[in-house]
């Protein structure tokens, strides 16, 4: 079975390593969150990624950012068409969403760690189906676009982010997402 690192293309092995090495998880603020910036760029979110990293303190860029998110998840789980049994699921999620925003307002970025890695293993559910499933995932979702594949990579390794305590990284690392999701 191929694992999950071996579907990384070379041009973004350097940035993914420092995203999440072997050993763990990179170093908290370890050059100033420079590798997660270049991430976001990757993924073509660097100005709203950047402007939320940088403006912290300020409570509205954070709800603006999480309104987008909200409305932007909330589109593509009702624009997306699944069969009869696979409602249950749109609904759960559908619930799940506001939730989510209002840990994150709350600053429980530990919590949000776990709600976003349920909302997006959902999400691709929806999204591709049982596909999402298969050993194969990443590598369909680097076929159809190397963003796609390294937002489902990244989704893929947040679950090593559970040990992490440093509330800032867990921050800095869930923004990422958000700021993805948001801009699709």
């Amino acid at each position: 079975m191929i694992s999950i690192d071996d579907v990384i293309p070379a041009e973004y092995r350097e940035l993914t390593d420092q995203l999440f090495p072997a050993t763990g998880v990179g170093a908290p603020g370890f050059n100033g969150f420079l590798a997660e910036q270049q991430f976001a760029k990757l993924l073509g979110i660097d100005h709203d990624f950047i402007q939320a990293l940088h403006d912290s303190q300020d409570e509205l860029v954070l709800k603006r950012l999480l309104i987008h998110f909200q409305n932007n998840v909330e589109l593509l789980i009702h624009k997306t068409w699944v069969e009869k049994a696979d409602e249950a699921h749109k609904e759960k999620l559908l619930t799940r969403i506001p939730r989510f925003v209002n840990t994150m307002e709350s600053g429980q970025y530990d919590v949000a760690l776990q709600m976003f890695i349920d909302i997006e293993q959902e999400l691709a559910y929806l999204l591709f189906g049982a596909q999402s499933h298969k050993g194969d995932f990443l590598e369909y979702t680097f076929r159809i676009d190397s963003q796609i594949g390294l937002f489902w990579w990244y989704a893929g390794k947040l679950s090593q982010l559970q040990t992490v305590r440093v509330q800032e990284m867990l921050r800095v690392y869930l923004l990422i997402g958000i700021c993805f999701l948001a801009a699709l």
